[in-house]
């Protein structure tokens, strides 16, 4: 099997008419539709994603690479609570910092898809506190619709709960839908841990979305709205977000932590015949 995003191109040109860029300095044979324009800290265009090789100690799912992201404290900008232009760039608030992989735009109304992505959390890995929040996957809106304000159609976030750190799927389009918890943070860190979704697209609730850790299903939602407000298409994004972390900028800032998480096998593909959900 073909690996990382490089298995699926021809699927994206036959259906989803998306036109790939490649033309960041980092240039991965593996990654087609790489946008610097998703680095934290624009002006200064910090790159901490890379390509890592197993032959040099680095965590691989498959293959001989995969892919390491990096976050870092100064790429939040604006550190000890002042906007310090000349030294750190601030990205609006400084309470934003992103460092992500961007697919490029596609049409989801009516239609059914797979994204699949296999996660490690590194050893190192320490969850963000101070009410911030850590977002590592989303499918975010395009908002072109007329209406269509929200963020994000679905996310996998490093989610705080009853005192632990999960990681966890949520929806905004689906708002009865709880969380779907995939594992504490803690039990994931140090191997690797693969996930797939299955989604029809829909604005009214007769979607579905279904979820699979390491090949095993932990949720089905039927009969649900899988589109966020009234928006048709969005763009799939892999990587870490952090927000929120103003908590730390205002009194806290030394210890806002690095993070670490590498990334392997991402997939987006149409349903093959035996795959598709049948209908409702």
């Amino acid at each position: 099997m073909m690996k990382k995003i490089s298995l699926v191109i021809f699927i994206f040109f036959s259906f989803s008419g998306i036109v790939f860029s490649d033309n960041h300095k980092t240039n991965f044979k593996d990654i087609k539709g790489y946008k610097e324009q998703f680095l934290s800290m624009s002006e200064k265009k910090v790159n901490r994603i890379k390509q890592v090789k197993a032959s040099d100690g680095f965590p691989v799912y498959e293959g001989k690479t995969s892919i390491q992201v990096t976050v870092n404290r100064e790429d939040a900008g604006c550190g000890k609570g002042k906007a310090q232009t000349t030294q750190i760039q601030c990205d609006g608030k400084g309470n934003r910092s992103r460092q992500e992989i961007h697919l490029g735009d596609m049409r989801l109304k009516n239609k059914e898809h797979i994204f699949e992505y296999a996660v490690y959390f590194d050893e190192s890995y320490e969850p963000l506190e101070k009410g911030a929040v850590v977002i590592i996957g989303q499918m975010h809106t395009d908002n072109k619709a007329k209406g269509c304000h929200s963020c994000c159609h679905f996310w996998a976030q490093d989610f705080k709960y009853k005192g632990e750190h999960y990681y966890s799927w949520a929806s905004k389009a689906a708002y009865a839908s709880e969380p779907v918890i995939i594992g504490k943070i803690e039990d994931l860190k140090g191997k690797w841990t693969h996930l797939k979704f299955h989604v029809l697209w829909k604005l009214d609730e007769t979607g579905r979305f279904k979820i699979y850790k390491n090949n095993e299903v932990i949720a089905d939602l039927k009969n649900i709205k899988t589109l966020a407000d009234t928006c048709t298409g969005g763009y799939m994004k892999f990587g870490i977000y952090r927000h929120r972390t103003i908590g730390y900028w205002n009194s806290d800032w030394e210890s806002l932590p690095d993070q670490r998480v590498y990334l392997d096998s991402i997939i987006f593909r149409k349903p093959k015949k035996d795959e598709k959900f049948s209908k409702q």
